[in-house]
């Protein structure tokens, strides 16, 4: 099992932050570009929330801050934890708390994808010819 890609939106659902190990198949075979792909993913989401908040309207589901979208192996576990993990202990400490990153513009850290990859890797989630793989 592992991961494919992360995403990270901003609440006007600007994706600031990609990432990928893995692709099974192109962007080019799918959205065309990585900025359609981007849009696709937000908006495929964004649909699933307003579905959930029409199925449950008592159920506060939505997009209310940055949006972490992990795509994963269909094997893996459930992840909710993990994904609170991730934004707890990584996002929030290494961009959030960053006096140079601009709140919901794009940013690259090293030290975030560091931090993610170890991260990842605990989990088992990620393995090292992956971070290689992505690294080229």
């Amino acid at each position: 099992m592992g991961c494919f890609n992360i995403y990270v939106f901003n609440r006007q659902g600007t994706c600031v932050y990609y990432h990928e190990w893995f692709r099974p198949k192109s962007v080019r075979q799918g959205a065309g570009n990585l900025q359609d792909d981007q849009k696709q993913m937000f908006g495929l989401f964004w649909t699933l929330s307003n579905f959930c908040a029409t199925m449950d309207p008592k159920e506060n589901v939505g997009f209310g801050r940055r949006e972490l979208i992990l795509n994963t192996h269909r094997e893996a576990p459930d992840l909710t934890e993990v994904l609170q993990a991730l934004y707890d202990d990584i996002f929030v400490e290494y961009v959030v708390k960053n006096p140079l990153y601009v709140p919901g513009q794009p940013f690259q850290s090293d030290q975030f994808v560091n931090a993610l990859n170890a991260f990842l890797r605990q989990n088992g989630l990620l393995q090292q010819q992956q971070i290689m793989q992505a690294a080229v």
